[in-house]
């Protein structure tokens, strides 16, 4: 839509200089009328500036249904709303004031690539950047020994702990099904996959502001504002929030997502408790003994 319409006020521009006085004035009021339309965008989703972004868990296992197309992505991306402070070192990046979400795995590679665009390299034999989404891989050898040239896809993929994103051979055009008997050297003349052991996201919090140089301002980048857009929310701990209100309808979903901590700080103190509970009762039976001891030897002095 947005597309669209950016098209049409672009091609009544062109033909502006062949307009009367009164088709000149509602062609400004319709640039107008635009313009207020992109600054309301702006001012919705104003508030994301105030995070960081943070990848935290990547699930296999999950179907997650994109809004925009309706189709279904196999593997789902947990991110993270972190206000300011976000840790890098910290698997969920902050502990308060935050919002946790659930994308699709390309949806969120996407837009991730797209963010980064400027500042990746790639190899000129590996087009990287054309495997954010599920694509099928040219094959670099024609001589029919590859179970009879059968097509086979790549697309991002999870690591088998779920703390990084990957690529990955599969063989069907949804890029659910890893191949078990073939892998991306059979079908590549023997080079190595790229990223095929991780590292094709960054799980660093990554600001949802940026400097724009042209008009000195501080603006939101759209990989945040459309990961928000695409994504099922759970904003229970968040200070600063859109103003339809804090949302939490994928509450439930995304907690039975995420990562099992890693701190061990529940066991340690049930651990601490049983400790406790056995000291306490040890030293319970002890005085109990003491008391009848103490008992027996004034009776005996009695008898004497």
């Amino acid at each position: 839509m947005k597309f669209a319409t950016t098209l049409f006020f672009g091609l009544v521009a062109s033909a502006s200089a062949a307009l009367g006085p009164a088709q000149k004035r509602l062609l400004k009021k319709a640039r107008k009328l635009e313009d207020n339309n992109q600054n309301q965008e702006e001012d919705e989703f104003a508030f994301l500036m105030n995070y960081n972004l943070k990848m935290i868990q990547c699930k296999a296992e999950e179907a997650i249904r994109n809004p925009e197309d309706g189709e279904y992505e196999y593997g789902a991306a947990i991110f993270r709303l972190c206000p300011e402070g976000c840790d890098d070192d910290l698997t969920y990046g902050c502990k308060s004031g935050h919002g946790d979400y659930v994308v699709g795995l390309q949806t969120f590679v996407q837009a991730y690539f797209e963010d980064q665009r400027d500042n990746m390299y790639y190899d000129d034999n590996f087009k990287v950047d054309e495997y954010a989404e599920c694509r099928e891989y040219e094959q670099e050898n024609d001589d029919g020994g590859n179970n009879n040239n059968a097509a086979y896809f790549i697309g991002p993929a999870c690591t088998e702990d779920g703390s990084d994103v990957k690529l990955e051979i599969f063989y069907d055009e949804a890029c659910s099904q890893v191949p078990e008997d073939v892998t991306f050297e059979d079908i590549s003349n023997g080079w190595s996959l790229p990223y095929g052991e991780g590292g094709l996201v960054s799980n660093k919090c990554q600001p949802c502001s940026e400097y724009n140089g042209d008009d000195g301002a501080y603006e939101l980048k759209e990989m945040c504002q459309e990961l928000y857009e695409n994504a099922g929310k759970c904003e229970t701990e968040m200070e600063s929030f859109h103003y339809y209100g804090k949302q939490e309808g994928s509450c439930e979903y995304i907690a039975s997502l995420m990562p099992a901590s890693k701190s061990g700080g529940g066991a340690k103190a049930f651990g601490w408790v049983v400790f406790i509970l056995v000291v306490v009762g040890a030293f319970s039976a002890y005085a109990m003994w003491w008391k009848k001891k103490k008992s027996g030897q004034a009776s005996d002095g009695l008898m004497a």
